[in-house]
């Protein structure tokens, strides 16, 4: 089995797009206010209450100096953000201390991240060793039972309906090839032939009549990440999947502070 630490290192994206209301500031997605205080800041505070965390890489869309309220305290280093997501997920990985432990990279529009469930994903990935890319994913009907009616792109598979999390564990000298393989589905993502390829045939088939299971979608999202060993991570934690992805859901995590 390969070694995995008792804290990880968490890689927190600040930067990203999002739409916010006519005439609000805007400097980056995971600095748009929720409640009144930063996303990304929301996102942190689990992170730095969480003891399966050691140390916190911020990926931000503004100057270290200009993060200068108490709310980033807990931060241990900043580095700034790519013109791309998978540019920020690599100049992230770059900044981890040990490239041979795994390193967690949490999305910075999950206002509602707990430390709970922050331990929790890093405990679950611990059980599957023998891979080198650890994804979270949400079960609908735990979603719907903590967040009722917010809106995820959900997949059916054979032992139920999923969405993906705003959570992932990998090993950063495992991700050489990844980055191609993200930029390639990135290219691909328009052109279903070649997707169905890069996942395999009989993934995509499998999927379309609803037999897909979660091993078999492991294994065509190891294809798709060029080979490298990968594992879903189920989280009960419906909070690891609130992601603010557009004004409704940033609507509804405000309204969810308003009404604490």
């Amino acid at each position: 089995m390969s070694s995995f630490p008792e804290a990880v290192e968490a890689i927190l994206l600040a930067g990203g797009e999002l739409d916010v209301p006519a005439g609000e500031e805007y400097r980056g997605k995971g600095l748009v206010e929720v409640g009144g205080v930063p996303m990304a800041a929301r996102a942190l505070k689990a992170l730095e209450e969480s003891p399966a965390v050691s140390r916190v890489i911020m990926v931000s869309p503004v100057e270290e100096a200009e993060l200068v309220d108490p709310c980033w305290s807990a931060v241990d280093v900043v580095v700034p953000a790519g013109e791309r997501l998978i540019d920020s997920f690599k100049i992230g990985h770059e900044a981890v201390q040990d490239m041979d432990s795994p390193a967690m990279v949490v999305a910075g529009d999950l206002p509602l991240l707990t430390a709970e469930s922050v331990t929790d994903f890093v405990e679950r990935c611990r059980l599957r060793t023998e891979v080198s890319i650890w994804y979270g994913f949400l079960r609908k009907k735990n979603s719907e039972a903590g967040f009722p009616g917010v809106r995820h792109t959900y997949a059916k598979l054979a032992e139920g309906t999923f969405c993906g999390a705003g959570l992932f564990m990998s090993r950063p000298k495992a991700l050489s090839t990844v980055y191609q393989a993200m930029t390639d589905m990135t290219y691909a993502r328009k052109n279903p032939a070649k997707l169905a390829s890069m996942l395999g045939w009989g993934t995509v088939f499998s999927y379309l009549l609803g037999r897909l299971t979660v091993a078999e979608a492991e294994a065509g999202m190891a294809r798709l990440l060029g080979g490298t060993p990968s594992a879903g991570i189920e989280s009960p934690y419906p909070e690891t999947a609130f992601n603010v992805d557009d004004p409704e859901t940033l609507c509804e995590a405000r309204r969810y502070f308003n009404e604490l």
